[in-house]
């Protein structure tokens, strides 16, 4: 095999491709059709073959649900195999020493591997679930297990975009394995011995963003009734996600002890609502500003997260031109509406500057 050239830029040509590239492994990825249980077998088996495993016991399930019911009934396996510590390596030089570094960065970037699997969230989604569900996901049982998605859209699409578009050399073998148990596979969790297939959901939704999202239905669904609901890729337990967000109802935010979720309830139910559902106070006036607050509204903080609640502060701001009402929440301890007004535009006076700007 003749030396490869350093890469330090591509031709148009290629640039043109990476979607192409992109977009194939997408839809590898967000597959819902069902796995033939023989294809997966033999693309399982053809890798423990090849790192001189014998074949090992394969058990199918519905969900991850049910993967992980069975590995908490289990104490130990004797031991794990990570399939992609095995694959990961295909090229036979490392990758950046045949593309330049910045060269391979930016079709990382393009492809939008990395980012991608962070945006949807599935993991993260199914991993909160089933911990609601009170089926822990222990630590080491993340890192040994193998999922399509965070193949296909991190390195997926890169190795296949630099073996068939910059032509670089690999190894075939390994190659192949990684796509058939990719194509054929869902979650996987490798042991020796014994191998768990999961099967694939038969829905996922997600938003334009690729976030998994879903409004007022599971966003993921799998066979054995096992599901997830999302807004814009946070995870929501069932008694919000099974509820259209336009229903959402402020008096869930005081008790809601999660930051994140109240987050997400704030956002999506508004704080007009909010401020006339849970009966906001007006505390000070200046012009057009007015400083509210929640008084029954109460959340931990980062410095006294326990046994210490603090209300919400809010300034509403009428634009007068348009008479529109805005909300900005404020720290707790401002109890002035211009003192907001300074906090809000970064210690300046509203003295300093227009009002009606």
């Amino acid at each position: 095999m003749s030396e490869n050239p350093i890469i330090t830029e591509l031709t148009p040509e290629q640039e043109a491709l990476i979607p192409v590239y992109r977009n194939k492994w997408l839809k590898i990825a967000l597959s819902t059709e069902r796995i033939d249980k023989k294809k997966a077998a033999e693309a399982v088996n053809y890798f423990y073959q090849f790192i001189g495993e014998d074949e090992p016991e394969l058990l199918f399930f519905d969900s991850p649900y049910g993967a992980f019911e069975e590995l908490d009934r289990i104490d130990s396996y004797s031991q794990d195999i990570y399939i992609f510590n095995h694959l990961g390596r295909i090229f036979t030089s490392h990758i950046y020493d045949l593309v330049f570094d910045k060269t391979a960065r930016e079709i990382s970037k393009k492809l939008g591997n990395i980012s991608f699997i962070r945006r949807i969230g599935v993991e993260y989604s199914i991993f909160n679930e089933l911990e609601d569900k009170e089926i822990y996901v222990y630590p080491e049982y993340i890192h040994n297990y193998s999922h399509p998605i965070d193949w296909a859209t991190n390195y997926g699409d890169f190795y296949d975009f630099c073996i068939d578009v910059l032509n670089l050399p690999f190894y075939k073998e390994k190659w192949d394995i990684l796509q058939k148990i990719v194509k054929e596979c869902w979650w996987i969790f490798s042991f020796k011995g014994i191998c768990l297939i999961c099967e694939r959901p038969f829905n996922a939704e997600f938003d334009e963003q690729n976030n998994l999202h879903a409004d007022g239905k599971p966003a993921i669904e799998y066979a054995d009734g096992f599901k997830v609901h999302a807004h814009h890729g946070i995870w929501l337990p069932e008694k919000y996600g099974k509820i259209p967000s336009s229903e959402w109802r402020s008096h869930w935010l005081l008790e809601e002890e999660n930051a994140e979720l109240r987050r997400i309830l704030i956002q999506a139910i508004g704080y007009n609502r909010i401020c006339k559902e849970l009966g906001a106070i007006e505390l000070d006036s200046w012009n057009e500003y007015t400083l509210l607050e929640i008084d029954n509204y109460t959340e931990m903080t980062p410095e006294h997260p326990q046994n210490y609640s603090e209300p919400m502060h809010l300034l509403q701001m009428t634009c007068p031109s348009t008479g529109f009402i805005h909300f900005l929440r404020v720290p707790p301890d401002i109890n002035s509406a211009r003192e907001a007004i300074t906090w809000i535009n970064w210690d300046i006076d509203p003295e300093d500057f227009d009002i009606q700007t």
